[in-house]
């Protein structure tokens, strides 16, 4: 890829982090919930930029992708922990379901064998 073009997608990478940014840390805050559609925006520009990333580590850069890749870079470092935060969430909503999940089996096991001893 052209490097004005690799500074372009970069750029374009960079741009949507920034916005999903905030949600994410409102979300860790607790102003607000952190959809799956918004978990699948995350990802996309981050999946995008592996195979950019991996060829940039092969040839040398020009400064202005240097500069973007940089700016990447301080994204994921500032995602790196509210990331971990909502993976630690969604752990503890796992947990709770598998709970409940447990609690509603019995409940229904319950009611059959009540149901099964009633009927004569």
């Amino acid at each position: 890829m052209p490097s004005a073009a690799l500074t372009t997608r970069i750029c374009e990478i960079n741009t949507q982090l920034a916005a999903l940014l905030p949600a994410t840390q409102s979300a860790l805050a607790g102003d607000s919930i952190f959809t799956v559609d918004e978990l699948r925006a995350l990802s996309l520009p981050i999946s995008e930029m592996a195979p950019i990333l991996a060829a940039a580590n092969l040839a040398p850069q020009d400064p202005q992708v240097t500069a973007q890749l940089q700016i990447y870079k301080t994204h994921l470092r500032n995602l790196q922990p509210t990331l971990e935060r909502l993976r630690q969430i969604l752990l503890a909503q796992r947990s709770q379901l598998a709970t409940n999940q447990a609690q509603l089996q019995a409940v229904s096991n319950w009611a059959t064998a009540l149901s099964n001893t009633q009927h004569p």
